[in-house]
């Protein structure tokens, strides 16, 4: 039982040892979002790894990952490079890196759509390791988004048709169509995703005149998948279309006219053919 209990005890110890000595990263700085804006000078995408050492381990590397690929890596003897599909992406100050011990620290000039995905920080020696990840998501904004309303060619349609496009966005986009703020089922929606990795997004519904009151709002929202981004139009449907409804005089109206002609010097028999005429009229326009 004694030996047992000292070699529990020697154990311990050389686990404390172990960890007291393993390299660990401390922080890791990646931002969740990054919205790459139609300008031709782009902020650069800013990562930071800082980690804690003991002085007696040897080995150190440091590396970047970007999906499991290695972007970035830092040795004491030669510093930071960089590698792979970033390699000429990243922006190296080792200047800076000496100064404020910093390695973890890189930059990546013109951000991509493509530039979506996790990144990895990893450091080793000789005797431990760590590493921690983030996700970081490109948004590109729509360059057009427009919703548009539509009455058939026949005045006295039925119905309208509602259009709605989101255009060269990134990440998908979602597209939906409301109607006094109730989203409508049914929308025909088609998709095209261009060489550059852009989404365009157009929808399509009918609805009847009947379910529409006077006025009504009707929206288009889309966001991004994975993200906060979200936009809205919106526009105000009135029926513009004006039915013109012809009334029969009743027989008081006509006697009144007689009257009048027979009171007047002129012709009563083509004043009477005259008011017959117009009624003969009105009555064909509204059978």
């Amino acid at each position: 039982m004694k030996r047992i209990a000292e070699f529990l005890l020697a154990f311990i110890f050389l686990v404390n040892i172990s960890v007291s000595k393993s390299v660990k990263i401390t922080s890791i700085k990646v931002p969740p979002t990054y919205t790459k804006e139609r300008v031709n000078e782009l902020q650069p995408i800013e990562l930071d790894c800082q980690y804690e050492m003991e002085s007696n381990e040897k080995g150190f590397v440091l590396k970047w990952l970007f999906n499991n690929n290695c972007i970035y890596q830092w040795i004491p003897s030669v510093k930071g490079f960089a590698m792979g599909p970033m390699k000429t992406k990243i922006l190296i100050n080792n200047e800076i890196s000496r100064g404020t011990e910093r390695p973890g620290h890189i930059s990546i000039s013109q951000p991509d759509w493509n530039m979506t995905g996790e990144y990895t920080c990893l450091v080793q020696t000789f005797e431990s390791a760590d590493r921690k990840s983030a996700h970081l998501q490109i948004i590109v904004p729509e360059l057009t988004f427009a919703l548009k309303l539509k009455h058939p060619s026949d005045s006295f349609s039925k119905s309208v048709n509602i259009f709605c496009t989101v255009a060269y966005v990134f990440p998908k986009p979602v597209l939906l169509i409301t109607v006094n703020n109730q989203q409508l089922d049914g929308v025909l929606i088609k998709e095209n995703k261009d060489k550059d990795g852009l989404y365009t997004i157009a929808g399509r519904t009918e609805i009847s005149k009947e379910k529409l009151d006077q006025p009504t709002p009707i929206s288009c929202v889309f966001y991004l998948l994975g993200t906060n981004y979200t936009k809205r139009r919106e526009t105000i449907f009135y029926d513009h279309t004006v039915v013109s409804t012809t009334v029969d005089p009743n027989k008081e109206e006509i006697s009144s006219a007689i009257s009048r002609l027979e009171g007047s010097g002129t012709n009563l028999k083509m004043k009477l053919f005259h008011i017959f005429s117009v009624l003969l009229i009105s009555l064909a326009l509204t059978s």
